[in-house]
């Protein structure tokens, strides 16, 4: 037997035929990956093309773009009502409103109100995609994947919501379409909501929980996140719809007049 002969080379045999060799297979599996890897602006247009594509990106692109969305939101809201309020008849009294809505004056108050709205939004963000990450991870798949892979498949799903938000911050800076900025919050809401249980569901096997329940668990977490940031907004909400009343009927009255 020659040298040449007694080479062995690892193949490996495939049901339907198909011989590879597999050092070759695992190199261009490697590669594949690596060659999905993108930039950040690349990987949210990818969001936008094909939001259902597993792409991927440095950990840090889902948490900061969530936590983008947010600060880019809030802001649009603080423009919208500054500019709403300054243009009634409440507007020499702007700085009073926000003093009551703050629970104290400060030369900031009006900041101070939509700056605590926006550490409210990342707390209940924080709960319901480390919720539904424990969710995935222990009860649905038992696939050891990281919270940062997690929240990148999250805001990849839901990449639309950056348009949705820079729309609403155009908007916001007119201070005009309040109920166009209303419904697109709903929609950019549902589509964040969808995107969770759809990163849950979707790692569902036979060894956790069938994906029925799976969704009802993720549903739970996620109306645990909403209600904490009820809780935890409910003064502000409620002096806000009290102040809504109260311009509703100074225009009854003055229309009575």
């Amino acid at each position: 037997m020659s040298k040449d002969d007694s080479k062995l080379e690892t193949v490996t045999f495939y049901p339907h035929g198909d011989e590879k060799n597999k050092d070759n297979s695992s190199n261009a599996a490697s590669a594949a990956a690596t060659g999905k890897k993108l930039n950040y602006f690349k990987w949210i247009l990818s969001s936008w093309i094909h939001p259902g594509e597993e792409v991927e990106g440095a950990k840090w692109y889902g948490v900061v773009t969530i936590v983008a969305e947010l600060l880019v939101f809030f802001g649009a809201l603080y423009r919208f009502f500054h500019v709403l309020v300054k243009n009634s008849f409440f507007g020499a009294n702007i700085n009073n409103i926000f003093y009551v809505l703050n629970g104290g004056k400060s030369s900031i108050a009006e900041l101070l109100v939509y700056l605590k709205l926006f550490i409210f939004s990342l707390i209940a963000a924080a709960i319901i995609i480390g919720g539904t990450y424990l969710v995935s991870r222990y009860l649905v798949s038992g696939k050891k994947e990281n919270f940062w892979a997690y929240t990148n498949r999250i805001t990849h799903y839901s990449g639309i919501n950056v348009i949705l938000t820079l729309v609403i911050l155009v908007l916001g800076l007119f201070g005009i379409a309040g109920r166009a900025i209303s419904l697109l919050t709903l929609f950019a809401s549902a589509i964040f909501g969808i995107a969770v249980l759809v990163a849950v569901i979707s790692r569902s096997n036979e060894e956790g929980l069938d994906r029925i329940y799976a969704g009802i668990v993720t549903a739970l977490v996620m109306g645990l996140g909403f209600f904490i940031f009820y809780l935890l907004s409910s003064e502000i909400i409620m002096k806000v719809i009290s102040f809504g009343v109260q311009v509703f009927m100074m225009m009854m009255g003055g229309g009575l007049q």
